[in-house]
């Protein structure tokens, strides 16, 4: 079960190399795969990519929040961007503890915490903020409710069929494959966060595609309107204009990012 994270005596810098290392050593490599850290002002921001996604995923995300003198953290989400074995034997509750030092390097330092999750890492995000002390929420695209058909099933069909093809065109994936096991994780994380995502009472931003074909903006929409804050703000994007099949996933996100970073920076401010 979810627990709040412990906190490290240690410093802001101590703690970013520390979960480098932990990258470094499990193989992920690149700078893109790795945690980002940037220390500016006590107004920081923890960003938490998706499902089989990597940290560069966010860092345009990051580096637009820089822009307003924001603390960076962006996590590697633990299993990912390593190899496909490691993807495999990743669960749920190791995504969670992997968050632990990304949220401890900002805590040391800042006064204020705003949690961004994207897709499977608004799940993680929904998590975060229940357990710990968080000043903002900010869901982009989060995988309440995911468009693969036969989802429901992943319990029954992972023991039958270990790999799904990846059929989405557009989109940058790390793996050729969807593999089953971690989908089966993914459901498990959607079952428990379901169990307490309404308690949520912080101001809570959702940035959402009426056009995503992974996940359901229905879904998200109404799992956001649910939540105990009294404070909300929606953006949804039209995918005519913009053609967002997953938010920031693609090279149209320069003003889905401007509009994220500035809600973060006046709530902040």
């Amino acid at each position: 079960m979810f627990k709040p994270f412990g906190k490290f005596a240690k410093t802001a810098d101590e703690i970013y190399r520390q979960d480098i290392e932990i990258s470094e050593k499990a193989g992920a490599l690149l700078d893109g795969c790795k945690p980002y850290f940037k220390k500016h002002s006590k107004n920081g921001v923890l960003l938490i990519h998706g499902f089989a996604a990597a940290p560069n995923e966010l860092l345009p995300l990051a580096y637009e929040l820089e822009k307003y003198d924001i603390s960076v953290y962006v996590v590697r989400v633990a299993g990912h961007v390593t190899n496909l074995d490691d993807f495999i034997k990743s669960t749920y509750m190791q995504w969670y503890e992997s968050i632990e030092l990304g949220y401890n390097c900002l805590a040391s330092f800042c006064d204020k915490i705003c949690v961004v999750g994207q897709s499977n890492g608004g799940l993680l995000a929904s998590a975060v903020t229940r357990y710990n002390k968080v000043d903002f929420l900010a869901l982009l695209a989060p995988a309440y409710k995911v468009r693969i058909p036969g989802f429901f099933l992943i319990p029954y069909l992972r023991k039958i069929i270990k790999y799904f093809p990846r059929r989405v065109k557009g989109i940058t994936f790390n793996y050729p494959v969807f593999p089953s096991e971690p989908l089966y994780q993914m459901k498990l994380l959607q079952d428990k966060v379901e169990q307490f995502v309404y308690d949520i009472n912080i101001p809570v931003l959702l940035a959402v595609s009426n056009k995503d074909i992974l996940i359901s903006p229905k879904k998200a929409k109404e799992v956001v309107a649910k939540m105990a804050s009294s404070d909300k703000t929606v953006f949804t994007y039209d995918n005519k204009e913009y053609k967002v099949k997953h938010i920031l996933t693609e090279n149209h996100s320069v003003k889905i990012i401007n509009d994220i970073a500035l809600w973060i920076k006046e709530k902040m401010a």
